[in-house]
């Protein structure tokens, strides 16, 4: 790689970047990922059913 040149001017970079068919703007935040997969409540109850409540997550195996 080679340096070409320098582009200190922000209207400069703006004309160059549209010249070459780039965004001229900063794009907006995307949104926030969902939790992980078991972290959501909801889908471990909908996967797990009745045995997924109680609040204690270990099986009996881990309990005893």
């Amino acid at each position: 790689m080679r340096l070409l040149a320098v582009v200190k001017n922000p209207a400069g970079i703006a004309r160059y970047l549209a010249a070459a068919g780039e965004l001229t703007e900063v794009p907006g935040r995307s949104p926030p990922r969902a939790p992980p997969y078991w972290k959501s409540q909801i889908l471990r109850r909908q996967a797990l059913g009745a045995q997924g409540e109680g609040g204690d997550d270990r099986t009996d195996h881990e309990a005893a």
